[in-house]
């Protein structure tokens, strides 16, 4: 099998949000995350292009490597998540987890028609309340 990288590897990393195509793998960097499902791949890598292209302006960042804030980064992926998963299911809106981001990426797309058809505009407030969490003292 392919190793795909998860798009949203930063969202599942810490634990906070999961997967069912995840694949915890060790690489050279340390700890990442693969994905077991090329299909799921995609999907997921087109959305997170679509909400970094929308949400990265709203925010005041371009997409630039070099200038971009990981916090920033962050905050797209998560926040786009939470408000992905407030569009598709009201009532978990309180929820700041995302329990499985392949199965809300392929609800968002069987209720929008597409990954381009999603409204991302009404995603980017939940991508500017999105409060990372504080380290812990070391």
């Amino acid at each position: 099998m392919e190793d795909l990288k998860c798009p949203f590897r930063q969202a599942l990393l810490p634990g906070d949000f999961g997967c069912s195509h995840a694949q915890p793998v060790t690489r050279r960097e340390g700890p990442d995350i693969a994905c077991g499902s090329a299909e799921a791949h995609d999907r997921c890598g087109e959305l997170l292009a679509r909400l970094r292209e929308v949400g990265l302006p709203a925010l005041g960042y371009t997409d630039d490597l070099n200038e971009l804030p990981h916090a920033v980064a962050v905050k797209v992926q998560m926040g786009g998540l939470l408000g992905l998963r407030r569009l598709l299911d009201p009532p978990s809106a309180a929820s700041t987890v995302v329990e499985d981001v392949g199965a809300t990426v392929a609800q968002a797309v069987a209720r929008y028609g597409s990954t381009v058809a999603v409204p991302y505009a009404e995603l980017v407030p939940d991508m500017a309340s999105y409060r990372l969490k504080r380290r812990r003292g070391r």
